[in-house]
């Protein structure tokens, strides 16, 4: 991702945040140009790309506000977590209707990540969270969705922080993975104006 491109990103989702009444703490994105490869494999997790991405983005922008994992309880206890995709896990998809079209025996691990809250239970347990955790395919804007819901569950007390985390699968012919996460808390709560950034965001990370 160009700096151009990386700029833009930010500009957008601080915009998001802001108008959700939401301050940023930290932000991590991934960089398939860094990490041609493909993100850091994931104990529990097979024959997809989408759990790894969603943590290791998560890990990144935690471990930029809250450094080494798990998070400080008086945090961690007070932190949610949302994932938005559009479109989901369909490399998991294929490989369960690929094993049954075949009629071959599907690996059990599919079965489990095939429940899209389960690596949110992973990055949940690792960083000692206890918000809620919550999935969501959105019709309109992402982020937009994405960062309103933080901010209802800022509102209403859910959590204080709440990190938000949007996974996309290329499905286009050479279209790259993307992910990108918002670490966020209600502006209220974080004492500075809406969308102002009270930790030094990441920026895009491999």
């Amino acid at each position: 991702m160009t700096s151009a491109a990386t700029a833009a990103t930010t500009t957008a989702m601080t915009g998001a945040a802001t108008a959700a009444g939401l301050t940023v703490l930290a932000r991590a994105g991934w960089d398939p140009a860094a990490r041609p490869g493909g993100p850091p494999n994931l104990p529990g997790f097979t024959a997809s790309p989408f759990g790894p991405l969603f943590a290791h983005v998560a890990d990144r922008c935690l471990t930029a506000f809250h450094g080494t994992a798990p998070a400080p309880p008086e945090d961690g206890r007070d932190t949610g977590l949302v994932l938005v995709s559009r479109l989901g896990d369909m490399a998991t998809e294929t490989a369960v209707t690929g094993s049954v079209d075949r009629g071959t025996k599907a690996s059990p691990l599919l079965f489990y990540q095939s429940v899209p809250s389960a690596v949110l239970g992973v990055v949940s347990a690792r960083w000692g969270l206890g918000g809620p955790v919550i999935c969501i395919s959105p019709a309109g804007d992402p982020w937009a969705e994405g960062l309103e819901l933080a901010g209802l569950l800022a509102e209403d007390g859910s959590a204080r922080d709440v990190l938000v985390v949007l996974v996309e699968l290329g499905v286009g012919e050479g279209e790259p993975d993307s992910a990108e996460a918002l670490l966020v808390r209600g502006a209220a709560v974080a004492g500075g104006p809406a969308g102002s950034v009270v930790a030094r965001p990441e920026g895009v990370a491999e």
